[in-house]
């Protein structure tokens, strides 16, 4: 079935804004990194990198997902637990690469963000 042109123009706007916004926030995430000392730093053989390098990379993706989500899709009640559940795996993530969160909590909050998830009506 043939795409109708407004369609193609909700697409090609979403995908320009993720771009758009990625652009933007890359720059931004990656000083904020360096500031709160969320860098991977090479200390020994295992690295590829031979200088410090940020590591908020996918905060700068999620905004751009997020944002472009709460602006183009159809927000219904799995899309809500989908779009919270995503949150809390952000803000772990963040918190993991600032302050390097033991095994056991990240866990704990990956089945919060699951439950939340599933309390919206997800199913596999």
């Amino acid at each position: 079935m043939p795409m109708s042109i407004e369609t193609i123009g909700v697409v090609a706007g979403a995908l320009i804004t993720a771009f758009l916004v990625a652009l933007i926030t890359t720059p931004i995430v990656k000083s904020l990194a360096r500031k709160w000392g969320a860098v991977d730093v090479p200390k020994d053989g295992r690295r590829m990198h031979s200088v410090p390098i940020p590591r908020l990379g996918g905060l700068a993706i999620a905004i751009s997902f997020l944002l472009t989500v709460v602006l183009f899709a159809e927000i219904d009640e799995q899309m809500r637990g989908i779009l919270l559940g995503a949150v809390v795996i952000l803000v772990l993530g963040v918190l993991d690469d600032c302050l390097t969160l033991r095994a056991w909590f990240k866990f704990l909050v990956q089945i919060v963000a699951a439950f939340l998830v599933t309390s919206h009506g997800c199913t596999i």
